[in-house]
């Protein structure tokens, strides 16, 4: 069984906003464009269950107690308290009714296989044990990690940050990973795409006073500390972490002039497009244009990258 794993790992920048320095690793193995098989009632408790057990698993090895809190999307764990835990999990739903509205998911469709497992830990120490003891990874350097596994199970672990609303964003931007892995097809979506979404939802849902201008404009700096030249940004498995801002506003700005087109480019993209021919067919932009514009708008004249 394969799996993708998607980092969080997070350094001031400027004043509270905080980005990633590593992104979604692409999953081993050929894709299909073939949408994720429908599961019968059955399967879904079948795939609930091996969660829970997966949990308990969890909480034995680590030898670190573990409230369990289920909603209609998600299996939240954790040793925080109970109230807290119960408002990040809310969170997490609003999450998926945002993306389930923006893609025209059937309102009340679950599209996890069973559900999305969450592990919160109040404790660094401990949710670095979990990705080394219980997912065999190498944590350092991170705040979340999402594992997307080619079954088509998505396991999501955290540390609870000091600051609330930096671990809010981190919160529903791994999460947001685990939705567009479970979206559609199991097809990966590219990086530059995927990072740029899941910070755009994350401000979205974890408003902090003046922080969309404070992105643009860290945008604009780094692309002209860079000669105006974004580089491999569309080509490669994992953007850098200058490009975190770039990829965000570049996604905002997708959005805001063609939101019905942006969800057609990340589904053409899910239906066996390549990046490329999905923008020229599906968002009516060649990348050539979009990057052009996309310069202009942000005073970078001349903008280029990597095609």
């Amino acid at each position: 069984m394969t799996r993708t794993q998607s980092r969080s790992s997070r350094a001031p920048v400027f004043l509270a906003v905080l980005f990633c320095v590593a992104t979604a690793a692409r999953m081993a193995g050929a894709q299909t464009a073939e949408p994720w098989p429908k599961l019968s009632a059955q399967q879904q408790a079948e795939a609930i269950s091996q969660l829970k057990d997966f949990a308990n698993q969890t909480q034995s090895t680590l030898k670190r107690p573990l409230n369990a809190f289920e909603t209609k999307y998600f299996l939240f764990c954790s040793d925080l308290k109970p109230q807290e835990a119960q408002n990040w999990a809310g969170l997490l739903d609003r999450m998926y009714v945002k993306l389930a509205e923006m893609f025209a998911v059937p309102k009340g469709e679950n599209i996890w296989r069973g559900k999305a497992l969450i592990f919160v830990f109040s404790r660094a120490d401990d949710y670095r044990r979990y990705e080394k003891e219980m997912m065999h990874t190498d944590p350092t350097g991170t705040a979340g990690m999402c594992h997307a596994s080619s079954n088509g199970i998505v396991r999501i672990a955290f540390y609870r940050q000091k600051d609330a609303l930096n671990f809010a964003h981190v919160l529903v931007h791994e999460s947001v990973h685990g939705f567009l892995h479970r979206y559609r097809t199991p097809v990966n979506i590219p990086s530059w795409a995927n990072e740029g979404l899941a910070e755009t939802i994350a401000t979205d849902l974890v408003p902090q006073s003046g922080r969309r201008n404070e992105v643009i404009t860290q945008a604009r700096e780094n692309m002209r500390q860079h000669g105006g030249d974004l580089g491999e940004f569309f080509t490669t498995d994992h953007i850098e972490g200058w490009q975190y801002p770039v990829a965000e506003t570049l996604c905002t700005f997708m959005i805001q002039n063609g939101k019905r087109n942006y969800v057609n480019f990340i589904n053409g993209i899910k239906d066996g497009l390549s990046w490329r021919d999905s923008l020229d067919e599906k968002y009516q932009a060649p990348v050539e244009r979009l990057v052009r514009v996309f310069g202009n708008q942000l005073g970078v004249r001349g903008l280029r990258a990597k095609y």
